[in-house]
């Protein structure tokens, strides 16, 4: 009878950590999604959604490998046909966040 009971609270307590973790994982990922809808401020219509996907896509799988931040920059800069300084400038902010 003891050896049950031990049996039924670990359950509980596992059931209970499983369920912790679930909730931190959706507050986890309601930030992220206000991080993303943040970066895309100012931006509108289909490039406004793009970048929001990309982003929610590197978190969803952790952060960003630097490989993959430059790819999505480089491909934000040729779509603003950004040249220059004022692409320089942009591929530091974008690379950095």
């Amino acid at each position: 009878m003891r050896s049950k009971t031990l049996l039924l609270v670990g359950f509980a307590v596992v059931w209970a950590l499983s369920v912790t973790a679930a909730l931190a994982q959706d507050k986890r990922t309601e930030d992220h999604r206000a991080a993303c809808v943040q970066e895309a401020k100012g931006l509108k219509g289909e490039e406004r959604e793009r970048v929001i996907a990309a982003c929610e896509k590197g978190h969803a799988h952790g952060a960003h490998s630097q490989q993959e931040k430059m790819k999505t920059c480089n491909q934000d800069a040729r779509e603003r046909d950004l040249h220059g300084d004022e692409r320089r400038a942009f591929m530091s902010s974008c690379l950095r966040g």
